[in-house]
């Protein structure tokens, strides 16, 4: 995974930081809470943090956080459903979800969500052997699923500039 050059590295990386911050945000969209009740979740100190991380971060950082974030909800959603194997829409709904939130970057940042899913698949099977989980992972489910998020935001954005054209 790639790290800024000016990475301090360990808890004190900006990816770091960012990804524990998203992951927060994350829970509380996944239970329904609206966007005040989000904002609510988070404490003085997370907002000081990514204040100074966010403003601060490059698109390295931002793409780091993006990657540790998805890939801990990634191996988790395999944990859940190892029974079942059925992991293509939670994992759909992960990231259009994530990719709500991250398109809402400072700066004008965007990040890839194609190009990073390699590194998301390698990162979640890394916490998976950590965990000394016995679910399977299976690649090409995370790789669907940024693809057809992908393709849904090329067909939005074909569809605005066709409403535009026509204004």
């Amino acid at each position: 995974m790639k790290s800024c050059l000016l990475c301090p590295r360990g808890k004190d990386c900006r990816g770091h930081v960012l990804h524990l911050l998203i992951l927060k945000l994350y829970a509380a969209m996944e239970e329904g809470a609206n966007a005040s009740a989000v904002a609510r979740e988070l404490s003085a100190e997370d907002m000081r943090l990514l204040a100074d991380y966010g403003e601060s971060a490059r698109t390295t950082c931002w793409s780091k956080g993006f990657v540790l974030a998805v890939a801990v909800k990634l191996a988790q959603l395999a944990q859940k459903h190892k029974e079942t194997g059925d992991l293509k829409a939670p994992v759909e709904n992960m990231i259009v979800r994530m990719d709500g939130l991250f398109s809402k970057l400072p700066n004008g940042i965007r990040i890839d969500i194609e190009e990073l899913s390699l590194e998301v698949y390698n990162q979640a099977s890394l916490l998976l052997r950590e965990k000394k989980a016995t679910c399977f992972l299976p690649a090409n489910v995370l790789g669907a699923a940024c693809a057809t998020v992908y393709r849904r935001k090329e067909e939005a954005l074909a569809q605005a500039g066709a409403a535009d054209g026509d204004a």
